[in-house]
């Protein structure tokens, strides 16, 4: 029977480990990670609890470690003010499940479920909001309710104090606006992706030459942190910084009074006149004097997460137990953070695990919680829609065919999901020139070009390069003529009766080069100027999309042969663009392996089109082996030989505006597809890949070989700078060698063969003006 007795017990307790739930709370410092040892080991000898429950505590090295550690189920639970649970259910799907209570009342129903974003500053100093200019500040955080999307969106939005230069960065606006400053995580990555935020937004902070350096570690941090930023900088009077102001919550002051703040020396700096007429107000008039209402600080989890009853069940418990009036509260007390300082603390310590103002924890039904949007108020939405202030509202992008439009609109859309600013819309064109001229005229703003576009947008469109394709080894690529090898005859200079594909008239790889190659080996003979006449003399066939655009054959008479292997459907044969399947590198490539000879495009066409990495059906089966490249030398060599074997060197493909958009403007083009690339360069996005194209099509907007996108500097904007003379010079050799509308080259001109004026009408027109010239004079 004794036997029976022990193994039933050791049963039993096998059974309550088994059933207990383990709950991982993430602790965001070294002090809040000693309070949740503490509740763990308290727990433990807890029944009510441990029954039920047992917890682990993870050390994260920061909030935004703690978000990624529960996005990767590493850990439960954490504590963040609503200013910062806006990042973890943006960047990392976290989902409030509980919120902090204020209410003093006991009573069952009581909630106060909101706090005020204040600003302190010394009674001494004489400011108001409107002039901060070159001021230096304190802050509790970046991303912080009460430290950044209250204060700085008011300053920004409401009061226009602070102007919006740069678009997607806040921190690079405060930079220009205010003077030096302690604003803690303004240099981590998610307030500084690409590094190039300066150092003046955490020159006031603590921790000087420490990797917590103006980070959530730092002494100067938190609203505890930028209270104590304002007071010793302010009262040591050989520190050559004096901040005006610190943004932060309010009941901070009443709270850091019991740490001897001297709360008699400091005001509130209100964002409008009191009645009275000054813009401040008395330390305790927070209610009357604030920057916004905030919704409390929320426990969050996993947005994945199915049963969060689990969790909820365990806050209750934790609060019926150590709350105010919990059973256990006097072995341990939740909303108490005192005596937790650290060997190396120098501080009072306060807000660990729960907000040291914190009188209960509301669980709202789950429906309204099920993500982070459903729970904040409009108001708190629309505070931080304020930081998204952009001097650019829109941006156009100018598209030429519906299946640019496609990815053009997905960008847009997945630009608009991370609140990446100016917003975008698609404007489709019917050809390149079009999109050059609308530019020209404000009605877009932006288009991807390649060189030989370049030149044109340039010189006739006064358009600019701003933005530069890059792939891996630079922002160029090189003009290649591919062959088959089992055409072992076919060399560089021995064309005549061939039969070639290009990727289009006026491109610098499909058109330009190879022409200047004809002009250099001497393949031809230019008479009267007839250039593109010449070339449809020398070879059989082609497919030379846009041959027969206006743009690029205003006598129309370009010879109908440079289309016959063209084979886009119906009016869409012999486009220039993607409804002409033969249109572009790829499609130059497809038409020589379905009956062509020569294909002239970029040197990475054959190898990004052969041994399956394109899936279309006309590629499927295709060997990088089976093709040659065409030497200038006369050589024939393999087509990973395109260094040593190209007919010529070009400059990447890049994104034009108007010259006379300002740099500024020119600078927020280039802040859209910097974000843009950050969340999407990756060809295995599972949302939207920029530099991969869909719809069976290559090259879509961008390349498809584009690793990143650069920013081109000021000074090499202009599009001579970025071709360079060797390149402009091919351009002008079928300019000199040619009639002005005989080259496949569009050239503007001040009587455009299209317009609807007959010479007759010309003649007629000219007849009167010397007519009333003439009148005028006998007068």
């Amino acid at each position: 029977m004794l036997q029976f007795a022990c193994v039933f017990h050791v049963f039993l307790g096998i059974s309550l480990i088994h059933s207990q739930t383990t709950v991982r709370w993430c602790s965001v410092s070294p002090e809040e990670e000693i309070k949740c040892n503490r509740l763990s080991s308290v727990i433990k000898s807890t029944t009510a609890i441990s029954n039920k429950y047992n917890l682990t505590c993870i050390l994260g090295s920061d909030e935004f470690n703690c978000m990624k550690l529960i996005n990767e189920k590493q850990a439960d639970l954490m504590n963040l003010d609503v200013g910062l649970a806006y990042y973890g259910s943006s960047l990392y799907s976290l989902r409030p499940i509980a919120v902090e209570n204020y209410a003093i009342s006991n009573a069952p129903n009581a909630r106060n479920l909101y706090y005020y974003a204040v600003m302190v500053k010394p009674i001494s100093i004489s400011i108001d909001p409107t002039n901060l200019r070159g001021k230096e500040i304190c802050s509790a955080g970046a991303g912080t309710a009460e430290g950044w999307v209250m204060p700085v969106g008011t300053l920004i939005s409401d009061l226009r104090a602070i102007p919006v230069t740069q678009c997607n960065s806040v921190v690079q606006n405060l930079i220009r606006y205010l003077g030096d400053s302690c604003i803690p995580n303004s240099l981590s990555e998610i307030f500084n992706p690409f590094g190039d935020n300066t150092q003046e937004v955490c020159r006031l902070c603590y921790n000087t030459g420490l990797s917590d350096w103006c980070g959530s570690l730092d002494r100067y941090s938190g609203n505890q942190g930028a209270l104590r930023c304002l007071r010793e900088h302010t009262e040591n009077f050989e520190s050559k910084y004096k901040p005006v102001v610190a943004f932060l919550r309010d009941q901070e002051v009443e709270l850091a009074s019991g740490d001897g703040f001297p709360k008699e020396n400091y005001e509130l700096l209100c964002p409008s006149k009191m009645p009275n007429g000054m813009w401040t107000a008395n330390i305790s008039s927070s209610a009357n004097c604030n920057w916004g209402k905030i919704p409390s600080r929320m426990i969050m989890t996993s947005l994945i997460q199915n049963d969060v009853t689990v969790y909820t069940d365990f806050l209750e418990l934790l609060v019926q137990n150590f709350g105010p009036s919990g059973t256990s509260v006097s072995s341990f007390n939740l909303f108490s953070s005192a005596g937790y300082t650290t060997v190396s603390g120098n501080n009072a310590t306060h807000h660990l695990m729960f907000s040291d103002h914190t009188k209960n924890i509301y669980i709202p039904p789950v429906t309204e919680t099920e993500t982070y949007y459903r729970w904040i108020d409009p108001s708190f939405k629309k505070a931080l829609e304020k930081l998204d202030s952009c001097p650019l509202p829109t941006l156009g992008w100018c598209v030429i065919d519906e299946f640019e439009m496609s990815k053009c609109q997905r960008m847009s859309s997945a630009f608009s999901a991370k609140r990446i600013q100016p917003e975008m819309f698609c404007l489709q064109a019917n050809s390149t020139i079009d999109c050059m001229k609308l530019i020209k005229d404000g009605y877009a703003d932006m288009v991807t070009l390649e060189a030989g576009d370049l030149y044109i947008a340039g010189k006739y469109f006064d358009l600019v390069p701003v933005v530069s394709e890059n792939y891996g080894n630079g922002p160029f690529y090189y003009a290649v003529a591919i062959v088959e090898k089992v055409n072992p005859g076919l060399l560089i200079s021995n064309w005549r009766h061939r039969r070639t594909c290009h990727s289009g008239v006026g491109k610098a790889a499909g058109w330009i080069i190879p022409l200047n190659t004809v002009l250099d080996t001497r393949q031809v003979i230019v008479l009267d100027g007839h250039l593109v006449h010449a070339f449809g003399e020398l070879i059989s066939r082609g497919c030379i999309p846009g041959i027969l655009n206006k743009a690029y054959d205003r006598t129309g008479t370009n010879s109908l042969n440079l289309c016959e292997l063209c084979t886009g459907g119906n009016a869409d044969r012999c486009r220039r663009n993607n409804l002409e399947l033969y249109y572009g590198d790829a499609g130059a490539f497809r038409c020589l392996i379905e009956g062509a000879d020569i294909a002239f495009a970029r040197h990475t066409t054959v190898h990004t089109n052969t041994g399956g990495r394109n899936p279309n059906f006309w590629a499927r089966d295709l060997r990088e082996d089976n093709y040659e490249i065409l030497c200038p030398d006369g050589r024939r060599a393999e087509v990973h030989d395109w260094i040593t074997c190209n007919l010529g060197k070009i400059s990447s493909n890049v994104v034009v505006t108007a010259n006379y958009k300002s740099e500024n403007e020119r600078t927020n083009m280039w802040r859209l597809l910097q974000y843009g690339q950050e969340y999407y360069s990756s060809d295995s996005d599972p949302v939207f890949q920029m530099f991969n194209s869909e719809f069976g099509q290559k090259d879509l907007i961008f390349n498809d070989d584009t690793e990143s996108l650069s920013l081109i500097p000021w000074e090499n904007q202009t599009y001579e700078a970025w071709l360079g003379q060797q390149f402009i010079q091919m351009v002008e050799n079928l300019q000199v060698i040619s009639n002005r509308y005989e080259n496949g080259l569009y050239n503007s001109g001040i009587l455009k063969i299209d317009q609807s004026i007959s010479h007759y009408t010309i003649k007629w027109i000219l007849t009167m003006i010397i007519c009333v010239y003439y009148c005028l004079i006998c007068l």
